[in-house]
């Protein structure tokens, strides 16, 4: 998951971060500033199983924003003789970024409650770390917001009808894995009523249709800044490049911003089988990054090594 949206988001976030918290002028009102951008971010992940990566990419959110939260309070924090009793401020006060920000789509109805309550759960511990710094309790009781997870099929459902474009700047996730040989019937027409390649329809795996979705949505509106989906490495070799990347490239104009070439992702559980994956994250190419980041593997299972571009 970190390999998805730490290079998607979480990296330029926290590189900002540390430049504003440099600042010998004006550092406080542009914190305050950016905090207040942290709190404004809106994130979908349009096959979100049980939550994990919006579970993740929130915890993430909130442990930059009570870094940033510190930076601003330290010197309250050092103040000779000040208790924390006198602190003219409360824990409940500081935070500003909350699990409505977050949006997923998941097909099925057991998982998608699941992801609605594990947000709650990572909310609570953000707020017992938030209150670990303060040295006050902090609770967000009675809930009154909550992550916006619509149980419906991705490829069915309008992703506008779950967050509109304008308000979305990142889509993110691991969308489900089936080759074209082992669709059933109506995964098979998804696909080709998403690609519209015509004639046969084309060979593609099931996880490309997620990605020509976002393609769409994307371009629906200015605001979202980029994708980025675990897939299989399938699409990126073989017949599949020749019908995938033209549609992405020329009808929905995007480019790539970073990619992880192939790398083992395993499973503990039981039955389930280890298969080989790469990151993609894409951009609009109004927003093509002057350098791109590529992430090479020369052990499958081990780390990766980083080159730009």
């Amino acid at each position: 998951i970190l390999k998805v949206i730490n290079p998607l988001f979480m990296d330029g976030l926290r590189a900002e971060f540390a430049r504003i918290n440099n600042l010998k002028r004006g550092r406080d009102a542009e914190l305050l500033a950016f905090q207040s951008r942290l709190a404004s971010l809106n994130f979908l992940d349009p096959a979100c199983g049980c939550g994990n990566f919006l579970i993740i990419a929130y915890r993430e959110l909130r442990l930059l924003e009570i870094e940033l939260v510190k930076a601003l309070y330290t010197d309250v924090f050092n103040r000779p003789g000040l208790t924390r009793s006198d602190y003219q401020f409360s824990a409940a006060s500081v935070s500003k970024v909350d699990v409505d920000q977050f949006h997923g789509i998941e097909i099925g109805e057991f998982p998608a409650e699941i992801a609605s309550a594990a947000m709650w759960m990572m909310d609570h511990i953000m707020n017992n770390e938030l209150s670990r710094t303060f040295g006050q309790n902090y609770a967000r009781i009675p809930l009154k917001k909550s992550a916006n997870i619509v149980h419906g099929d991705a490829l069915e459902l309008e992703w506008a009808d779950v967050i509109a474009p304008d308000k979305c700047d990142y889509v993110m996730g691991n969308p489900p894995f089936i080759g074209a040989k082992m669709q059933s019937q109506l995964q098979r027409e998804q696909v080709r009523d998403t690609a519209r390649l015509g004639g046969s329809g084309g060979t593609l795996d099931f996880v490309a249709a997620w990605f020509l979705k976002a393609g769409e949505f994307v371009n629906a509106a200015p605001r979202p800044r980029g994708i980025a989906f675990v897939a299989t490495n399938s699409i990126t070799q073989g017949e599949q490049v020749a019908q995938l990347w033209p549609l992405l490239f020329e009808r929905f104009g995007l480019e790539i911003a970073f990619a992880h070439r192939t790398f083992a992702w395993g499973s503990d559980a039981r039955g389930k089988a280890h298969v080989h994956v790469v990151v993609l994250g894409l951009t609009k190419q109004l927003d093509e990054p002057e350098v791109k980041r590529l992430f090479s593997y020369s052990d499958v299972n081990g780390e990766p090594g980083e080159t730009e571009h």
